[in-house]
Protein backbone atom coordinates (compact mmCIF):
# COMPACT_ATOMS: atom_id res chain seq x y z
CA UNK A 1 0.00 0.00 0.00
CA UNK A 2 1.33 3.36 -0.88
CA UNK A 3 1.21 6.68 1.18
CA UNK A 4 0.36 9.25 -0.95
CA UNK A 5 1.24 11.90 1.79
CA UNK A 6 2.11 14.96 0.17
CA UNK A 7 1.53 13.82 -3.60
CA UNK A 8 -1.56 14.99 -5.88
CA UNK A 9 -4.27 12.91 -5.90
CA UNK A 10 -5.29 10.93 -9.43
CA UNK A 11 -7.28 12.66 -12.04
CA UNK A 12 -10.52 10.81 -12.32
CA UNK A 13 -13.88 10.89 -13.37
CA UNK A 14 -16.45 9.04 -10.92
CA UNK A 15 -19.95 7.96 -12.99
CA UNK A 16 -22.53 9.21 -9.98
CA UNK A 17 -26.12 8.59 -9.98
CA UNK A 18 -27.88 11.64 -8.77
CA UNK A 19 -31.45 11.26 -7.64
CA UNK A 20 -31.78 8.13 -7.38
CA UNK A 21 -35.06 6.18 -5.88
CA UNK A 22 -34.04 3.18 -7.53
CA UNK A 23 -37.83 2.12 -7.91
CA UNK A 24 -37.56 -0.74 -10.89
CA UNK A 25 -39.58 -0.13 -14.12
CA UNK A 26 -42.49 -2.08 -15.16
CA UNK A 27 -40.58 -3.95 -17.48
CA UNK A 28 -37.87 -4.87 -15.23
CA UNK A 29 -35.25 -3.71 -17.24
CA UNK A 30 -34.48 -0.22 -15.89
CA UNK A 31 -34.86 2.40 -12.81
CA UNK A 32 -37.40 5.80 -12.40
CA UNK A 33 -36.20 8.59 -11.85
CA UNK A 34 -32.29 9.59 -11.51
CA UNK A 35 -29.93 10.75 -13.99
CA UNK A 36 -26.25 9.77 -14.62
CA UNK A 37 -23.73 12.31 -13.86
CA UNK A 38 -19.63 12.49 -13.99
CA UNK A 39 -18.47 14.05 -11.29
CA UNK A 40 -14.48 14.73 -11.26
CA UNK A 41 -11.74 14.94 -8.70
CA UNK A 42 -11.35 18.52 -9.17
CA UNK A 43 -14.97 18.98 -8.74
CA UNK A 44 -14.63 17.54 -5.30
CA UNK A 45 -11.23 18.48 -3.91
CA UNK A 46 -9.99 21.64 -5.73
CA UNK A 47 -9.68 24.32 -3.31
CA UNK A 48 -11.16 22.46 -0.67
CA UNK A 49 -9.64 20.32 2.57
CA UNK A 50 -12.06 17.22 2.51
CA UNK A 51 -11.46 14.24 4.59
CA UNK A 52 -11.88 10.44 2.72
CA UNK A 53 -12.23 7.10 4.11
CA UNK A 54 -12.56 4.01 2.00
CA UNK A 55 -13.50 0.81 3.10
CA UNK A 56 -13.47 -2.65 1.07
CA UNK A 57 -17.06 -2.94 0.27
CA UNK A 58 -20.91 -1.75 0.99
CA UNK A 59 -22.95 -3.84 3.27
CA UNK A 60 -19.85 -5.41 4.12
CA UNK A 61 -20.03 -5.91 8.10
CA UNK A 62 -17.05 -3.32 9.87
CA UNK A 63 -18.10 -0.97 7.01
CA UNK A 64 -21.60 -0.80 7.77
CA UNK A 65 -21.05 -1.41 11.68
CA UNK A 66 -18.37 1.04 12.61
CA UNK A 67 -16.60 2.90 9.88
CA UNK A 68 -19.23 4.62 7.97
CA UNK A 69 -21.64 5.39 10.77
CA UNK A 70 -18.54 6.32 12.65
CA UNK A 71 -18.06 9.06 9.98
CA UNK A 72 -21.62 10.58 10.07
CA UNK A 73 -21.51 10.41 13.97
CA UNK A 74 -18.53 13.23 13.71
CA UNK A 75 -19.42 14.72 10.77
CA UNK A 76 -20.53 17.95 11.97
CA UNK A 77 -16.47 17.85 14.52
CA UNK A 78 -14.95 17.06 11.27
CA UNK A 79 -16.58 19.99 9.58
CA UNK A 80 -16.03 21.86 12.90
CA UNK A 81 -12.41 21.18 12.68
CA UNK A 82 -11.16 22.75 9.68
CA UNK A 83 -12.79 20.21 6.65
CA UNK A 84 -15.43 21.05 4.10
CA UNK A 85 -16.69 17.88 3.43
CA UNK A 86 -16.47 14.11 3.99
CA UNK A 87 -16.51 11.44 1.69
CA UNK A 88 -16.43 7.48 1.52
CA UNK A 89 -15.15 6.01 -1.54
CA UNK A 90 -15.77 2.43 -1.87
CA UNK A 91 -15.20 -0.22 -5.30
CA UNK A 92 -18.35 -0.21 -5.63
CA UNK A 93 -21.42 0.96 -8.75
CA UNK A 94 -23.73 3.80 -7.91
CA UNK A 95 -26.44 2.42 -7.51
CA UNK A 96 -25.09 -0.01 -4.67
CA UNK A 97 -23.25 3.04 -2.90
CA UNK A 98 -26.90 4.79 -2.79
CA UNK A 99 -28.76 2.16 -1.83
CA UNK A 100 -26.25 1.40 1.38
CA UNK A 101 -26.40 5.18 1.88
CA UNK A 102 -30.47 4.57 2.58
CA UNK A 103 -30.19 1.42 4.46
CA UNK A 104 -27.43 3.04 7.04
CA UNK A 105 -29.58 6.48 7.10
CA UNK A 106 -26.39 8.37 6.34
CA UNK A 107 -27.54 11.98 5.53
CA UNK A 108 -24.31 13.71 5.97
CA UNK A 109 -21.52 12.20 4.28
CA UNK A 110 -21.28 11.71 0.59
CA UNK A 111 -20.65 8.24 -1.27
CA UNK A 112 -18.05 7.92 -3.94
CA UNK A 113 -18.80 5.28 -6.11
CA UNK A 114 -15.43 4.19 -7.55
CA UNK A 115 -16.38 1.14 -9.47
CA UNK A 116 -13.63 0.95 -11.91
CA UNK A 117 -11.22 1.31 -9.44
CA UNK A 118 -9.10 4.06 -11.30
CA UNK A 119 -9.03 6.25 -8.04
CA UNK A 120 -8.39 3.79 -5.94
CA UNK A 121 -5.45 2.38 -7.81
CA UNK A 122 -4.32 6.03 -8.42
CA UNK A 123 -4.20 6.18 -4.67
CA UNK A 124 -2.11 3.43 -4.25
CA UNK A 125 -4.79 1.56 -2.32
CA UNK A 126 -5.76 -1.34 -4.56
CA UNK A 127 -5.75 -4.63 -3.20
CA UNK A 128 -7.84 -8.08 -3.55
CA UNK A 129 -10.42 -10.04 -1.65
CA UNK A 130 -9.85 -13.38 -3.43
CA UNK A 131 -9.79 -15.53 -0.05
CA UNK A 132 -13.59 -13.84 0.36
CA UNK A 133 -14.75 -13.85 -2.99
CA UNK A 134 -15.18 -10.02 -3.18
CA UNK A 135 -12.99 -9.70 -6.13
CA UNK A 136 -10.67 -6.42 -6.68
CA UNK A 137 -11.23 -4.27 -3.95
CA UNK A 138 -9.77 -0.76 -2.02
CA UNK A 139 -7.74 -1.50 0.99
CA UNK A 140 -9.21 0.86 4.39
CA UNK A 141 -7.72 3.93 4.52
CA UNK A 142 -8.76 7.06 5.45
CA UNK A 143 -6.72 10.36 4.38
CA UNK A 144 -6.93 14.59 4.58
CA UNK A 145 -6.70 16.22 1.15
CA UNK A 146 -5.64 19.81 0.54
CA UNK A 147 -6.76 21.32 -2.85
CA UNK A 148 -6.00 17.39 -4.24
CA UNK A 149 -2.72 17.25 -2.12
CA UNK A 150 -2.78 14.76 0.08
CA UNK A 151 -2.08 15.99 3.11
CA UNK A 152 -2.36 13.18 5.77
CA UNK A 153 -2.81 9.54 5.23
CA UNK A 154 -3.72 6.65 7.52
CA UNK A 155 -3.57 3.22 6.58
CA UNK A 156 -4.47 0.43 8.12
CA UNK A 157 -1.52 -2.38 8.40
CA UNK A 158 -1.21 -5.67 6.48
CA UNK A 159 -2.94 -6.28 3.27
CA UNK A 160 -5.84 -8.55 2.86
CA UNK A 161 -5.02 -10.06 -0.06
CA UNK A 162 -2.71 -12.60 2.25
CA UNK A 163 -4.85 -12.96 4.87
CA UNK A 164 -8.03 -13.04 6.81
CA UNK A 165 -7.06 -10.00 8.70
CA UNK A 166 -9.29 -6.68 8.20
CA UNK A 167 -8.02 -4.35 10.71
CA UNK A 168 -9.62 -1.23 11.47
CA UNK A 169 -7.34 0.53 13.74
CA UNK A 170 -6.34 4.30 12.95
CA UNK A 171 -8.94 4.98 9.33
CA UNK A 172 -11.57 5.50 11.98
CA UNK A 173 -13.04 9.43 12.25
CA UNK A 174 -11.46 9.70 15.65
CA UNK A 175 -8.22 9.11 14.09
CA UNK A 176 -8.60 11.81 11.81
CA UNK A 177 -10.34 14.63 14.09
CA UNK A 178 -7.38 13.98 16.87
CA UNK A 179 -5.26 15.12 14.02
CA UNK A 180 -7.23 18.10 12.79
CA UNK A 181 -7.64 19.02 16.67
CA UNK A 182 -4.02 18.92 16.65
Amino acid sequence: MADMTGKQIPEVTFKCRVGDDQQITDDGCGFVGGEWQDISTADIFKGKRVGIFSLPGAFTPTCSSEQLPGYEEKYAELKAAGLDEVYCVSVNDAFVMNAWFRDQKITQVKCIPDGNLDFTKGIGQFTTFRNRGFGNRSWRYSAVIQDQIVEKMWIEPGNCADSEADPFEVSDAGTMLEYLNQ
